[in-house]
């Protein structure tokens, strides 16, 4: 999670506190997939990662008639998992100069078409 806000998960914790919400979920960017997963008590659900695990953690939830809610937030929104997540985050990182250094730091600064062969230029 390059860009991840700690006030962010602060605010979640704090709202799945509040309304008492059994299972909370943060989904990537494209609302498919799982990027965060609060579970209270830890075993309402089992985890489900991978491919379409938003709608399967919503499903589990509902089956053992837990709470839940889906909450979206902008800064575990990415993760990187494809060659266009490395592209979104590149991209991201362009224009926020300043900021997340430490991600610069391990993220190459290489054309599109060289991070999808995996950082390999043509001769």
């Amino acid at each position: 999670m390059p860009f991840l806000d700690p006030s962010e998960v602060d605010a979640l914790l704090e709202r799945a506190k509040r309304a008492g919400t059994a299972v909370s979920i943060v989904p990537d960017r494209h609302s498919r997939g799982t990027n965060g997963l609060l579970l209270h008590p830890p075993d309402a659900v089992p985890p489900a990662f991978g491919a379409g695990s938003c709608a399967r953690h919503r499903a589990l939830a509902m089956a053992a008639g837990a709470s839940s809610r889906v909450e979206p937030l902008p800064s575990l929104a990415l993760d990187v998992d494809t060659a266009a997540d490395l592209d979104a985050l590149v991209e991201r990182l362009d224009a926020r100069p300043g900021r997340a250094w430490a991600t610069r730091r391990v993220v190459p600064s290489w054309p599109p078409e060289a991070r999808r062969r995996g950082g390999q230029t043509t001769a």
